[in-house]
């Protein structure tokens, strides 16, 4: 039975050794040079170093060399904790001390650096190396730590989810089998390293031998290069964030290139809009079109949602289903079980997905880790997110976040329940609402491809109470998004209206 998740990268490396497993501007690498590079920086770490079980950082650009710096430190017995290039020193400082070390894997003058020691390429492992490396690897379990990504903290304590290789193994062999994935998948890789949807991408690759494109940030900036490049590269599966889509479509990439060789485009990281969805539908009608919800403390995804043929009468965009060995329930304020379908809620996770915790931080992990024995792993992961489970088709819907509710004339609102209806008018592509408790003032932000505002006030009346309406409406060309593609909700709040 399988313990690690670079078994995966050792499995298929035997079966496609000349195949390109990395393609990053132009330039691969296949699996049996990824491989047998990775294997020789391993061996160099544990040479170096004798550390074992220990987080280490990889501070470099989403590239070949990071890729094989994620997969030598785990082959050096070691928990990759990939960073973003552009983190703050301050927040990289925060990391550190978090993590109780500063080990970081860098490039220096081109080579690997790590604690201020350069390693010396080789040209490539030997059977030794490969031998020593593996066997140094074998008392590592499933259950043992495979990275740590970090998500900001309320307290401005950035928070280092731990997730094992267990976790992730059950993730990819879910995820292989309900997307039918196969040696010929061409994977665009959208997400950065740092960001837990790049672990879908990564992982599918090494476990099925496709060939995956690390598509940089810029490509997006410039749609026309996207859509040479997907074209070109007959790119047949994407991961992408809702905001990300609402963009490309709103600049109509997908109508204006030759997107036929596009079948499987997924979604997550925050509420998908339903006008982008429909668009989506008719403009690449024969593609798989799934929706995936899963914070980072669960691996990723956790429920998700294949659609068919009915996008066009959605009124809602379904989070879907429970993925295979997990199980959701809702916990009222006082933490009881909520069992009447359409009760709004909070969403809680049971499943092998779920984190070991934050690092270092057992009273925040004990927060919202909390011992449910009515489950058999005796653990549920308390998200954050309201939802509720619908009577009329059974599937799990979500309506906003326990920190994005806030209270306006005595009622208590989600924002999100206001966003999921003006995402519901004809003409805005997405939205974002704030809320001025000085003012009391509900505001409401849009982007839109029409020449005139929306008929917001006509629209919101036969879905919204009165007291829920947004006391103004402000367009933007576009929403500023986090280093994830996220909207970014801290950004919009600051806008001048």
């Amino acid at each position: 039975m399988q313990q690690l998740a670079i078994e995966y990268l050792q499995k298929t490396k035997d079966q496609f050794p000349e195949k390109f497993a990395i393609i990053d501007s132009g330039q691969g690498i296949t699996f049996s040079e990824l491989w047998r590079s990775s294997i020789s920086l391993a061996y160099w770490i544990n040479a170096e170093f004798n550390i074992l079980n220990q987080p280490i950082s990889v501070n470099l650009p989403k590239s070949i060399d990071a890729i094989i710096a994620l997969l030598a430190i785990q082959l050096s017995g070691n928990i990759y904790v990939p960073l973003d290039i552009e983190t703050p020193p301050k927040r990289k400082s925060k990391i550190f001390k978090t993590l109780g070390c500063d080990w970081m894997l860098e490039h220096i003058a081109g080579q690997f650096s790590l604690a201020g020691k350069n390693f010396l390429k080789h040209d490539s492992a030997d059977s030794d190396m490969e031998h020593s490396v593996l066997n140094n690897l074998s008392s590592r379990k499933s259950a043992d730590p495979l990275y740590i990504i970090f998500t900001s903290g309320t307290t401005g304590t950035p928070k280092g989810v731990t997730i094992s290789n267990a976790s992730v193994i059950d993730y990819i062999d879910w995820a292989s089998e309900t997307y039918a994935i196969i040696e010929t998948e061409i994977i665009g890789n959208q997400a950065p390293l740092f960001f837990d949807n790049s672990v879908l991408d990564l992982y599918l690759t090494f476990a099925r031998g496709c060939t995956l494109h690390l598509l940089p940030r810029e490509m997006f900036r410039f749609p026309a290069r996207f859509g040479d490049y997907a074209s070109s590269n007959k790119i047949n599966f994407i991961f992408f964030v809702p905001s990300l889509l609402t963009h490309l479509i709103a600049l109509k990439v997908f109508r204006d290139y030759d997107f036929n060789c596009l079948k499987k485009i997924l979604f997550a990281g925050e509420a998908m809009p339903l006008n982008t969805l429909k668009l989506l539908k008719s403009e690449l009608p024969s593609a798989l079109l799934s929706n995936l919800y899963g914070p980072t403390e669960i691996t990723v995804d956790a429920i998700y949602h294949i659609f068919g043929e009915d996008v066009e009468i959605l009124q809602e965009v379904p989070l879907g289903k429970p993925c295979a060995n997990h199980r959701v329930l809702f916990l009222d304020e006082q933490e009881k079980p909520v069992t009447s379908e359409g009760e709004v809620a909070e969403i809680c996770i049971a499943g092998p997905g779920l984190a070991l915790g934050y690092w270092n931080d057992p009273e925040t992990t004990q927060e919202v880790f909390v011992s449910y024995p009515q489950q058999p792993e005796g653990i549920i992961y308390k998200t954050g997110d309201m939802g509720y489970q619908s009577s009329k088709d059974g599937l799990i819907y979500m309506t906003g976040r326990k920190d994005n509710q806030f209270k306006h004339l005595g009622y208590r609102i989600e924002a999100g329940e206001i966003e999921n209806a003006l995402n519901k008018i004809e003409g805005v592509q997405q939205s974002c609402v704030h809320y001025d408790p000085e003012m009391k003032h509900i505001q409401a932000f849009y982007t839109t491809d029409k020449l005139e505002p929306p008929p917001f006030l006509d629209s919101l009346s036969g879905i919204l109470p009165q007291y829920m309406f947004p006391h103004s409406f402000h367009r933007l060309e576009k929403f500023p998004v986090t280093p994830n593609g996220k909207i970014d909700r801290k950004a919009v709040s600051l806008i001048k209206k």
